[in-house]
């Protein structure tokens, strides 16, 4: 019989997976009720895409915000994090009950509850290795990504049907039990807390310095890479992305004929597809990464077509399909950059490429909010899908792209680049 490994069994380790969970149960339907709420105090597609607008903003701004997790005990952050966005989000039951919900109030939270998200989320990730050790981190941060992509499908679909039947204001409520419950189980954690690097004397002046010249070499890092060659490619998916899931809600309650679990259902369909595509990503290597990508994402493009002008079920099928391919890249740039950056700057690395990604969604969600209040939901998607196959045929006519090899013989820097 196979000996277990000993971070399963750790303590710590066990605090994060349990708060990890939870996370993912209260996640799973403030999703979907917080879009939802907005959809109905506005009635207005528009103020979907506002809200979207506010949520990716805060996640354009991670590479700002991620480094300041260095200036306190991670710890604390987890703590207090948690702690503030439950908090937070406990005002819209308290103002629904009494004096009544204002929708600009509640946008207002949904960006800062973000914000917040990018201070914490990447802390759980950067504990990892102190808790389990460096010998077992990928096996931990692997275990731990499958509990979040089955916990997401398994969420979102039950966070659909739960609204459906309480609402979204009580939905809000769980959300925010959640957190506080995480914020109490991380009370309880023991690891050996790192040094913070600074002098506790030095000035507000010294620290902001210290960050800056972080933040800039991450930047100078990646400068000479393939990595700035890649991501307009990835902000034109970012945009197309969110134009269609801007107008998702509206959508989803057309096909569902005004039904709220449908909402659900098709953000388990997404996640349930990206989690295919990084199962099958080991079996894809062989492939030429240029070939893979124009191919994946040229069905991309025909199935969320089907998803566009399908009844119901079979859209949530399409929809879900379309999603492999994002799931496939996903999972080999992140896999080339932990291959392929110096440890100490993958944090960074990661952190600049999704804020630097992420900075078209803001765009992508006003795009979508008007097109789904001045046409259809529906045309956001076939949009969305369209441009998949943009996508892939922009790929298709650089050489460059089209010719990358095998995504393990795919070099990210020159010889010099990394030195």
């Amino acid at each position: 019989m196979k000996k277990k490994k000993s971070f399963m069994i750790e303590r710590n380790f066990l605090l994060l997976m349990t708060g990890v969970f939870i996370n993912e149960i209260g996640s799973g339907i403030y999703l979907i009720a917080g879009m939802l709420l907005v959809l109905n105090l506005s009635g207005s597609v528009f103020f979907s895409g506002l809200a979207v607008f506010a949520i990716s903003s805060a996640g354009a701004m991670s590479f700002l915000i991620a480094p300041l997790a260095n200036y306190a005990k991670y710890k604390h952050s987890l703590v207090y994090g948690n702690l503030i966005k439950a908090i937070i989000l406990l005002t819209i039951p308290l103002l629904h009950y009494t004096i009544g919900l204002n929708i600009w109030y509640v946008i207002s939270l949904l960006f800062i509850v973000a914000l917040l998200t990018q201070y914490t989320y990447p802390i759980e990730s950067t504990v990892l290795p102190i808790i389990v050790g460096k010998d077992n981190v990928v096996e931990a941060n692997s275990f731990l990504q499958t509990i979040r992509e089955a916990m997401n499908i398994a969420f979102l679909a039950g966070a659909g049907i739960i609204i459906t039947f309480i609402g979204t204001i009580p939905a809000i409520s769980i959300t925010a039990v959640c957190l506080l419950l995480v914020s109490l189980l991380y009370t309880f954690f023991n690891f050996q807390q790192p040094d913070i690097t600074r002098d506790n004397h030095a000035s507000m002046e010294s620290a902001a310095k210290t960050y800056i010249i972080d933040l800039k070499a991450g930047f100078n890092y990646i400068r000479n890479s393939l990595i700035p060659k890649m991501i307009f490619s990835i902000v034109f998916i970012n945009i197309a992305m969110v134009i269609m899931t801007t107008n998702l809600p509206a959508f989803s309650l057309m096909k569902g004929s005004g039904i709220e679990a449908a909402y659900g259902f098709y953000l388990a369909a997404m996640s349930f597809g990206m989690m295919i595509g990084a199962i099958i990503s080991s079996k894809l290597k062989q492939i030429n990464f240029g070939k893979l990508i124009i191919i994946t994402f040229f069905g991309t493009g025909i199935v969320w077509m089907g998803s566009a002008t399908l009844p119901l079920i079979p859209s949530i099928i399409l929809y879900g399909a379309g999603a492999i391919s994002i799931g496939v890249l996903n999972i080999f740039v992140f896999s080339a950059i932990q291959k392929q950056v110096e440890t100490h700057f993958i944090g960074r690395v990661v952190t600049l490429l999704t804020s630097t990604a992420a900075l078209g969604m803001p765009i992508g969600a006003l795009i979508g909010g008007f097109i789904g209040e001045t046409f259809s939901p529906v045309i956001s998607v076939m949009i969305c899908s369209i441009s998949m196959m943009i996508f892939s045929i922009f790929w298709l006519s650089s050489s460059v792209l089209r010719k990358l090899p095998e995504i393990d013989r795919v070099k990210l820097f020159n010889s010099s680049s990394a030195a």
